[in-house]
């Protein structure tokens, strides 16, 4: 959680300096050429910085709550990690590593948006790239597959937006890791004594 409001600071810095800036830009101009004032600067960034803070403001008391609910409601009641843009979920497959590979394989060209999967069978690694939406500009997504014991697997998911800019997801990558392991839930070779 102290990320997620260490990147709402960022993101409230941003929208002030950002909006500010043009708002004192273009009140500098105003002032220099409509009032030709000596004090033109000094008043146009107090001006810009206040519209500027005001915005963000708005802003954040709009996105907070709206990225919150939706992560929320999608969780179903389970809020584990619901701050963070970044997601992991992590399940125990029965099988052979090329039958789980397939299995994960399966599973991320389930994901909405998916645009690319390959896997690397030699490290036991699947990645995948899921495509611009109105809620992301697209996500990295990846699958590390760790041997347990003989026949039985750790799988574990990894959701990320492919920038580290991104500060709301709109549940996204939540979306993302949970249709995974939904998909693998259906699987004969998922594990009812799965990992936490």
């Amino acid at each position: 959680m102290t990320r997620y409001l260490l990147q709402m600071c960022k993101a409230m810095i941003v929208c002030s300096l950002g909006l500010g800036g043009g708002v004192a830009m273009f009140a500098l101009i105003v002032f220099i050429i409509v009032k030709n004032d000596q004090n033109a600067l000094e008043n146009a960034l107090r001006m810009g910085f206040g519209i500027g803070q005001v915005f963000a403001l708005f802003a954040l008391a709009v996105f907070i709550p709206l990225d919150i609910s939706v992560k929320m409601y999608k969780s179903k009641g389970v809020h584990k990690d619901i701050w963070e843009t970044e997601q992991v979920r992590d399940a125990i497959m029965n099988g052979s590593a090329r039958d789980v590979l397939a299995a994960c394989r399966e599973a991320l060209l389930e994901i909405p948006d998916i645009k690319a999967v390959r896997e690397d069978s030699e490290n036991l690694v699947v990645h995948a790239s899921a495509g611009p939406s109105w809620r992301s500009f697209g996500e990295e997504i990846e699958v590390e597959i760790n041997p347990v014991a003989q026949e039985q697997w750790n799988v574990s998911c990894h959701s990320k937006p492919k920038s580290k800019n991104i500060v709301f997801d709109w549940g996204k990558n939540f979306e993302n890791v949970e249709t995974w392991k939904h998909k693998l839930q259906k699987s004969e070779m998922f594990d009812l004594t799965e990992a936490h």
